[in-house]
C-alpha cells in the first residue's frame, strides 16, 4: 500500500473518530461539521473531502458495524448450535453499537424530516437481517436442503425480536452494560420462539405465501453460498 493512500486512510479514520467522540458528547444533532473539524484539528475543505455531510460519517458508522458484525458471526464454530449462533450474534451486535454511541437513541430522538434516519435504520435493519438470513441458510444446508424463503421470515423475526430485547434492555439497565446478562436476556426471549421458529425453518414453506414473496424481494436471491 502506498503511503499517499495509507496517509489518506489514516486521515479518514482521524475524522470519522472525531466526530463519534462528539457524537457521543454532544448527540448527533447539537455537532456541526466545523466542530468536526475543530476537534480533528484540520480546515473543514479537509473534512468535506472525506465526509461532506455529517449522514455521511452516520453511514460509514453503520457500514463499518455491518462489516464487522459479518466478520464475527462468520467465525463462529460450524459445530456450534444454531440458537446459540442466533444469540452470539446478537450480543456482538449490541457490543459493536454500545461501544461507540447509541444510534437508536439518536434515531428515535431526532427530527427527521427528510427521512434521512428513517432510511439508514431501514437500511441497517436489512443488511443485519441479511446476516441471519445466512446463518438460516447454512442451516438449512446442514439439514440437507435448498435453501428458501423461509430463512428470510426467521430472520425477520430475530431482528424484531433482538430490536424488543434492546429497548427492554436499555430502560431496565439505565445505561449500563453487563455481557453475561445481557445473553440471559437474550436467550430468555429467544428460548420462548425457538421450538416453532426451528421447525419452520426446516419446513418447506407454501409457493403462495405473500409475505415470503416480498421478503424474498427485500433480502434478494436465495442461493445457497456453498
Amino acid at each position: 500500500m502506498s503511503s499517499r493512500k495509507e496517509n489518506k486512510m489514516a486521515m479518514e479514520q482521524r475524522l470519522y473518530d472525531a466526530a463519534i467522540e462528539l457524537f457521543c458528547e454532544l448527540g448527533y444533532q447539537k455537532t456541526t461539521l466545523n466542530d468536526i473539524a475543530a476537534e480533528a484539528e484540520v480546515s473543514t475543505r479537509t473534512l468535506y473531502k472525506y465526509f461532506p455531510t455529517k449522514e455521511s460519517i452516520l453511514r460509514k458508522f453503520g457500514k463499518e458495524n455491518i462489516l464487522a458484525l459479518k466478520a464475527f458471526s462468520g467465525k463462529l464454530p460450524h459445530d456450534m448450535p444454531l440458537q446459540d449462533k442466533v444469540i452470539e450474534t446478537m450480543v456482538q451486535d449490541f457490543k459493536l453499537m454500545f461501544g461507540l454511541f447509541d444510534v437508536s437513541y439518536i434515531l428515535h430522538s431526532a427530527r427527521d424530516e427528510s427521512g434521512m434516519f428513517a432510511r439508514f435504520e431501514l437500511e441497517n435493519i436489512l443488511a443485519s437481517e441479511s446476516i441471519y438470513c445466512n446463518l438460516f441458510k447454512q442451516e438449512q444446508l446442514k439439514e440437507g436442503m435448498e435453501p428458501n424463503e423461509m430463512v428470510a421470515l426467521c430472520a425477520s423475526i430475530v431482528m424484531g425480536l433482538y430490536r424488543h430485547c434492546n429497548d427492554l434492555y436499555r430502560f431496565r439497565k439505565k445505561g449500563t452494560f453487563d455481557e453475561k446478562d445481557l445473553r440471559a436476556f437474550y436467550r430468555t426471549h429467544i428460548d420462548a420462539v425457538w421450538g416453532s421458529l426451528y421447525r419452520s425453518l426446516l419446513s418447506v414453506p407454501a409457493r403462495n405465501a405473500p409475505l415470503l414473496n416480498i421478503d424474498k424481494h427485500l433480502f434478494g436471491s436465495l442461493e445457497p453460498n456453498r
